[in-house]
Formats: C-alpha cells, structure tokens, sequence
C-alpha cells in the first residue's frame, strides 16, 4: 500500500535530489585527479543522508485511506477540470539517473592521461546529451489531446454528462496468439474503473448501463494514465459523481482508430479522474442521448487526488539497494587510493549500477491489492 506523501518526506527528497545535483556539477566541471574529491564526496554523503530521512519520513506517513463519503450530491458541473500535474521530483531524478556514467567517468577518468578513460567519457556524454533530449517528453502536458478538448469544452460551457458511483477497480487483461510460432502468445493489460448507476448496486445496473472508465494514454508513456487511475481508485471507491464527455466527441471518435472517447469523472468531493471510455460503452450515453449535454459552471474547479508518496515498501528497496553499491563504488576512485586502471573499472561500475537503479526506478508495477482480475482471450485460444 502506498503512504500519504507528507510536507517532510517532500522537503527530504528535494534536498536530496539538490545535494546530487551538487555532486553531480562538481564531478562535471572540476577536475583534480590526483586528490580527494571532497567537493563531491560531501555533498554526496548529504544525499545519501537525505534519503535515509526520506525513507524514514516515508514510511512513517500514514497509508493512503479512502475519502469518506460526506455532503449531498452536486447538482453543478465544474466547469475548471484540473490537470494531471506534473511529477517535477521525477523529472530532476531522470536528469540525474541519465548522467550518471558521464559524472561517474569524469570523476575517476578526467586528468589521468588514459586514452580508453577519454573515450568512455566522451561516450558517456554522448549518452546523456541523446537522453536528456528525450527526457523533454516529461516536460510535455501530462494529458491527451482529447482529455485537453474535453477540459476545453468544459470550460466553454457546456458538455455531456450523467451521474454515476465510482465502482470496482479492474484489470482487464487479454490474451493473444502473437502469430510468431506454436505456443507463442502474447498479453495486454488494461486498468479501468466500472461506473455504475448512481443508486443501483454493482452487478444489478438496471436501466443505466456500467461505464468503463480506462486509463489513458498520455503524457511520456503509458503509465502516466495508470497511475493516475491507481491512485484515484484507492480513495475515491464509492464516491458519487459526474461521468463528463465532450461536446465534440464525435470529432474524437471519429478521427481515432480505437474509437475511444475522453472522459472524467467529476466527484462530489472536488476531483477529477481522467480516462477514456471505448464505443460499447459511450454509445449508449452519447449516440443514444441517454447523457444529454449540461451546462458547467466556470466558478466551480476540481482537482486530481492528491499524489502519494513515491516509495513503496518491499518494492523500491531492491533499487535503492543497488543504487547504494554504485555509491559505494565511487568511494575509492573519489579517495584517489586506488590505481588508475581500478580507477576505470570502478567507475564504468558506479556509472552502470547508477544508470540501472534510476532507469527502473519508475517502472515497478502498479499495487495489485485494488484491482478484480479479469482475463479475456482471443477465440483461438477458447
């Protein structure tokens, strides 16, 4: 389970990130081969002190607990959808992780006189400057372009909605023949959350079909969308609400090979859940009529939920272990104790364990205590 993400672990993990970053330009931009690089191991040590106490603050926080259900149904729309904020602590992190091999090669190679050191640390660069560019996708709007026309119209006036309950998280997950040999298949996974009618129990929809509410696929990759949802999810089981689409919608489905269809739910305690929904779904509401257009109100803003803390227990350890050892490896070449050949080894070590330990980082899975598993299969496979 995720913890509730407090002032202190937020202010620990900066002055972590900001004491790398000390470390980091001096290990770039000074070079003094031949004695202790204290201007770097100081502010190194700062880091690794700092994110003990992020740990620590971490783990202390309380875990994320569902929003209780208070106050009566909103008859208004909010016409202020908030957005999908960007996470700045990650995107430091990854400018730090991709520069890593170079800070670590210009630290134990620089001024040595090595022909192979040289050439590794222009390699090193290389891989960075190609990497930084390409991080610039985290600097991109962390929602779709049809979540941005619908968070248009919204603030236009005016869009479709139909009052719902947020319902039971799901994975769906698909099984497909890859079509590459026997036996070889291949599986999608989808997050979403089912919507149901606002007075009816989950199962028994009566006249109001279920809504599938889907992750989306926005901002740097996929897993922007699932997170988003994850962490809605977690709070705001049970909460009634506002299930909105765009006035366009018909421009969005009609120009996406999916034929999906942005949509946000809007709950009666301020935030805003984005998704898309897909045509099985959708077309009831939208080409049947059954969710008429409504008028928003521009006064009214909602928000996203709030972000938890990054650490997960049992699952973050293992990186942040390794991320140690390639500390720990700068040590000796950073003292200026050992040889200039053990210098090269360990630092193509350090830069290599550092680059691994930030690069997958980000990518552990979602928690898996929330969702009801569902698989699917192709009919080949039934």
């Amino acid at each position: 389970m995720s913890h509730v993400s407090t002032p202190l672990a937020r202010t620990l993990g900066a002055a972590a990130l900001l004491s790398a970053a000390v470390a980091w330009g001096a290990a770039a931009f000074q070079y003094d081969p031949y004695d202790p690089r204290v201007d770097i191991l100081v502010p190194l040590a700062l880091a690794a002190a700092f994110v003990v106490g992020w740990l620590a603050a971490c783990r202390a926080a309380p875990l994320v607990k569902p929003l209780p259900v208070t106050g009566p149904p909103r008859e208004a729309i909010p016409g202020r959808l908030g957005i999908v904020r960007r996470d700045w602590g990650l995107v430091a992190t990854a400018y730090l992780v991709v520069w890593t091999p170079f800070v670590a090669a210009n630290s134990a190679y620089a001024g040595r006189g090595s022909g192979l050191g040289a050439v590794y640390c222009g390699l090193t660069f290389l891989l960075g400057a190609v990497v930084s560019v390409c991080n610039l996708a985290l600097l991109q709007s962390w929602l779709g372009r049809e979540q941005r026309m619908l968070k248009e119209d919204a603030a236009a006036g005016a869009v479709h909605a139909v009052r719902v309950r947020f319902g039971t998280p799901v994975l769906e997950t698909y099984r497909y023949p890859t079509g590459q040999g026997v036996g070889k298949i291949a599986a999608s996974a989808t997050y979403g959350v089912e919507l149901v009618g606002e007075d009816e129990d989950e199962g028994d929809t009566g006249g109001q079909p279920a809504v599938r509410l889907q992750a989306m696929k926005a901002g740097h990759s996929s897993a922007v969308g699932d997170k988003h949802l994850a962490q809605a999810a977690a709070q705001l089981a049970g909460h009634g609400g506002w299930l909105c689409w765009p006035t366009r919608w018909r421009d969005i489905a009609g120009t996406n090979k999916e034929r999906t269809v942005s949509a946000a739910f809007v709950s009666d305690s301020g935030h805003v859940v984005w998704g898309v929904t897909r045509e099985e779904d959708y077309e009831h509401f939208l080409r049947d009529g059954a969710a008429p257009p409504r008028d928003t109100d521009p006064a009214l803003a909602v928000a996203p939920v709030p972000r938890p803390a990054r650490y997960l227990p049992n699952v973050h350890a293992s990186h942040l272990r390794i991320a140690a050892f390639g500390a720990l490896f700068a040590v000796p070449f950073l003292l200026d104790v050992v040889p200039d050949g053990a210098a090269l080894l360990l630092g193509v070590a350090s830069g290599a364990l550092g680059l691994f330990a930030g690069m997958t980082l980000d990518s552990v899975p979602r928690d898996q205590e929330l969702w009801t598993v569902r698989t699917t299969s192709h009919p080949s496979l039934q």
